[in-house]
């Protein structure tokens, strides 16, 4: 290996982990703005989410149906905003 090599191979190393580093700090500052209401729904919807997939209640999607999914709900999403600013 040329020392070229390694010296990149060293940056990208401390890229990536400098980029660790900072998503780490970022969930952290989230998590903390989070109240103890909201944590515990987080909480109950993953618990119901463990026993849906234990239970075969799931549905599988490749990346166009993912993609699909998504636009699904920003739309949903759209509405539903829409309505609560009418009202």
């Amino acid at each position: 290996m040329f020392s070229s090599e390694v010296v990149r191979d060293a940056v990208r190393r401390m890229q990536e982990e400098e980029a660790f580093r900072k998503q780490r700090v970022s969930m952290a500052d989230f998590e903390s703005r989070l109240t103890k209401r909201e944590r515990e729904g987080i909480r109950r919807g993953v618990q119901q989410g463990i026993k849906d997939i234990e239970a075969g209640r799931y549905e599988e999607y490749d990346a166009d149906g993912l993609r699909a999914l998504g636009r699904k709900l920003v739309s949903a999403s759209g509405r539903k905003a829409s309505r609560r600013q009418a009202g």
